[in-house]
């Protein structure tokens, strides 16, 4: 049974960040487990997705986000869509409790040979667990090696810069 760690909003610590007008930090290691996942799943002609895990900061310009770690489980897949699969959800929230960083912060997913970009069913998935709040959504296409971040509010998607914590 996963553990609920609070039902209260907890504080967002305080904490400048590293470079100025960039609202997105993702480990190394995250992007090598997305990018071997997104492998994985291209070998297979599926896509795969998975949960980004780690901390919400504010500082002077507002909120940013630290990815640390993902999260993921048994998905249904094919080479154009993907879902997690509903029986498999607890073994996503167990994954979840042993990731570090202590929010949801995104979300991330692969297209097979067509580019990265939100498409219209990425878009209400990502406003959906997200709404209007922080939460990012990465594009891996394999096919290329290609990789982009992006957020979505009410203005649509658009791509944000991303940098690379080694």
């Amino acid at each position: 049974m996963p553990k609920i760690i609070s039902a209260d909003i907890p504080e967002i610590d305080f904490k400048e960040r590293p470079v100025k007008d960039v609202s997105l930090y993702v480990s190394e290691d995250v992007i090598a487990s997305m990018a071997d996942h997104s492998e994985r799943g291209y070998r297979e002609n599926k896509e795969v997705m998975g949960l980004m895990i780690g901390h919400i900061l504010k500082d002077g310009e507002g909120t940013y986000v630290k990815v640390l770690d993902v999260a993921t489980s048994g998905l249904d897949a094919d080479e154009a869509s993907v879902r997690f699969r509903k029986e498999n959800m607890e073994e996503l929230f167990v994954t979840i409790d042993r990731c570090k960083g202590d929010a949801v912060v995104g979300w991330y997913h692969s297209h097979l040979g067509i580019g990265c970009y939100l498409s219209d069913v990425d878009i209400r998935t990502h406003v959906g667990i997200f709404g209007d709040d922080t939460g990012f959504a990465i594009v891996i296409d394999p096919s290329d090696s290609t990789l982009a971040a992006f957020s979505c509010g009410r203005d649509g998607p658009k791509k944000v810069p991303m940098i690379i914590l080694t």
